[in-house]
């Protein structure tokens, strides 16, 4: 009988995960220009808008918290079965069940471990393998990638708000020569940050 770990390909999951880290960069780069920069920032420095100010409170806020929350979810370790974190856990579940044994890691693992084929290791309450932050997603840092996707969630409706008078001023108006105060390349930033 052939024996073929396919496992073995799932290495490349975890070089591509890296290059999600520099995409994460890039998209929240660009939404600060176009946020920032083109749309709201300069409506703070001739007059003070309190629009303005509020809007960049909240998003730079919000920003922050994102970016903290990303940074908490790929640098924490999602915990091994033999942390001492959780060992007290892993005694109670030790003893009221029966114990599973990892055959890729050639040892006992508690119930709710779970290996992880990119990782080559076992996780404690693994969720999941996320490439976007190149960590499995475990019992430690569970709360920061929730934490994640909550930010995301806020953060992305508040630009997508933020952003639609460029589109009203640009696509909107009746008359046939219309003069923007855009560039073309900032145009083009505030519509990909919107989309």
């Amino acid at each position: 009988m052939l024996n073929i770990n396919l496992f073995k390909f799932c290495s490349f999951l975890r070089v591509f995960g890296y290059l999600m880290i520099l995409l994460f960069a890039a998209i929240v780069s660009l939404t600060y220009y176009a946020v920032v920069f083109v749309t709201w920032g300069p409506l703070l420095f001739p007059s003070f808008s309190f629009l303005a100010f509020f809007i960049l409170l909240i998003f730079h806020t919000l920003l922050v918290l994102l970016t903290w929350s990303y940074s908490m979810a790929v640098l924490k370790d999602p915990v091994p079965p033999t942390s001492g974190e959780f060992e007290e856990e892993v005694a109670v579940a030790t003893a009221t069940s029966s114990v599973g044994y990892c055959t890729r890691c050639q040892s006992a693992r508690p119930p709710r471990c779970h290996h992880c084929s990119i990782c080559q290791r076992c996780v404690l309450k693994m969720d999941h393998h996320c490439i976007w932050v190149v960590n499995c997603v475990g019992a430690r840092n569970y709360k920061y990638f929730l934490l994640f996707l909550l930010y995301t969630f806020l953060e992305t409706t508040l630009v997508c708000l933020a952003l639609i008078p460029n589109f009203i001023r640009f696509f909107g108006g009746t008359n046939s020569t219309k003069t923007h105060k855009l560039s073309p390349g900032a145009f083009s930033a505030i519509f990909l940050t919107s989309n």
